[in-house]
């Protein structure tokens, strides 16, 4: 054990040396300047006054962070506040309104205010339907009945086709069968013309019913004039716009559909009138082509009492199906479709 601490004091030796060295000082410094008292204390009542202090804590620099403001909600806007009647200055308008009633004038208008435009970017265009497309080829076989015949009395064939040039061209032939074809001779009509924006305008109709009778007529669109020729001469009508003939007016529902003019202007070669169609209904009516054709019928009187009844097949673009004419001693030709071939452009 003296051992270990001699060799602790050897190795501390420089600190032992230096505590002895500050003891020293220290007591010389006491033996010259003795601590003293102050002379004014009491003896008997020396306290000494302490008080507990709460001191503010030491602030110290923290990093800063940054925060993320959360959304403040939407206010109502502030309403104005409501300013009581008679402190309301009136508009030199309304003044001038009193002014004019107090002397019995009429005020004059004021002006007024009109939003202003809108964006032509922001008006919703909306395009119009596209013009319908009409066949380019149709060709419709009927059979033909008498008075209600159970028998066809006869065929008919109608083509129609237009060309590259935007012309059409109408064709029907009519003949007898049977007993029939021994009295009756073949009925041939004929129309050709342009095709429109309103559809068909005729240039050339003709009705021949064999050698017995002819009709014809020129459409001179550039002079106003119908030129219609018959064994027993030439004569004129001023032409109008949207004038048919007997064969145009029934194709031309492929590009106006029925009810939307009914009121149609139509010459047969001999005569030129207006005729006022109108609408029965619609009707489902079985063929030999289809059953269940769904049709409009419309009807046309004349002023002889004479009827012509034409049915329009909804699902073929408004082509004839369905014909019939009732003359005024009673007797009926009615042409109803067996066939139909058509193709579009």
């Amino acid at each position: 054990m003296f051992s270990t601490l001699k060799l602790h004091c050897k190795q501390n030796k420089p600190l032992i040396i230096a505590m002895l060295l500050s003891l020293l000082l220290h007591m010389l410094f006491l033996a010259e300047s003795p601590l003293q008292l102050p002379d004014d204390i009491d003896d008997e009542h020396a306290f000494l006054k302490m008080r507990l202090v709460n001191l503010p804590a030491k602030k110290t620099a923290m990093p800063v962070t940054q925060k993320t403001q959360k959304a403040k909600p939407d206010r109502p806007p502030k309403q104005p506040k409501q300013i009581p009647p008679d402190i309301i200055e009136p508009s030199p308008a309304a003044e001038a309104a009193h002014d004019a009633s107090a002397i019995g004038q009429a005020p004059e208008p004021a002006a007024i205010q009109t939003p202003a435009a809108e964006n032509p970017a922001d008006v919703m265009v909306t395009e119009a339907d596209p013009p319908p497309v009409p066949y380019e080829f149709a060709e419709t076989v009927f059979d033909v009945y008498r008075n209600n015949d159970a028998t066809p009395a006869g065929k008919t064939i109608i083509t129609f086709s237009l060309d590259k040039n935007h012309r059409y061209f109408i064709k029907s032939a009519t003949q007898a069968k049977g007993l029939a074809s021994l009295f009756l001779d073949t009925l041939q009509q004929k129309s050709e013309g342009l095709i429109t924006e309103d559809g068909l305008r005729p240039d050339y109709y003709s009705y021949e019913y064999g050698n017995k009778k002819s009709q014809i007529a020129n459409f001179a669109w550039n002079d106003g004039v119908l030129i219609m020729h018959t064994a027993k001469g030439t004569k004129t009508e001023k032409l109008s716009a949207g004038t048919q003939d007997l064969l145009s007016f029934m194709y031309q529902f492929m590009f106006t559909p029925p009810l939307e003019s009914l009121v149609i202007t139509m010459t047969n070669g001999k005569n030129l009138r207006t005729y006022a169609y109108s609408f029965e209904g619609e009707e489902m009516i079985d063929t030999k082509f289809s059953r269940h054709l769904k049709t409009v019928h419309l009807v046309k009187t004349g002023s002889e009492e004479d009827k012509t009844e034409i049915w329009l097949a909804t699902d073929y673009k408004y082509l004839p199906i369905k014909i019939r004419k009732t003359e005024k001693d009673g007797s009926a030709v009615e042409q109803i479709v067996t066939n139909m071939f058509t193709r579009l452009p």
